[in-house]
């Protein structure tokens, strides 16, 4: 059962958790990475480039499963972890900004933009489930 109450934010967090299971899968295949590599305009990736790409699949799962217990439980206890998530995304956007801007030839902006995207949408979670530090007392 759903103990988050606030509608937008489920939704949100809905969308994200389907964005990164759908990333985890696609990461975790040999054959899904090398395709999306392929699609991206990336040459065919090599066995590290396979290794690193399956561990980036086991971080997109582990968001997504972070997710999903972020909604089993009250906002008052998964606060931490949407301060953390709004945090480490938008690190994660300024990554992809920093290597798209220093990226020669073709620019693949599709990172920069999802990246973006679940940045402003775990602020938006973390404005809507009032856990920003400092809005409330309750962590005394």
């Amino acid at each position: 059962m759903i103990k988050l109450e606030d509608n937008v934010s489920v939704v949100i967090i809905c969308v994200i958790t389907f964005m990164a299971i759908f990333y985890s899968f696609m990461f975790l295949g040999d054959n899904f990475a090398a395709a999306f590599m392929e699609r991206s305009g990336s040459p065919a990736p090599n066995e590290a480039t396979l290794f690193w790409m399956g561990s980036w699949g086991y971080i997109y799962l582990s968001l997504a499963v972070g997710n999903i217990m972020a909604l089993l439980v009250p906002a008052s206890e998964s606060r931490v972890y949407f301060r953390a998530m709004a945090f480490l995304a938008f690190v994660s956007f300024l990554r992809a900004l920093g290597n798209t801007i220093i990226a020669e030839g073709d620019v693949f902006l599709p990172p920069v933009i999802a990246s973006f995207i679940v940045a402003v949408a775990f602020s938006v979670v973390l404005s809507r489930t009032k856990s920003r530090a400092g809005a409330h007392f309750g962590w005394l």
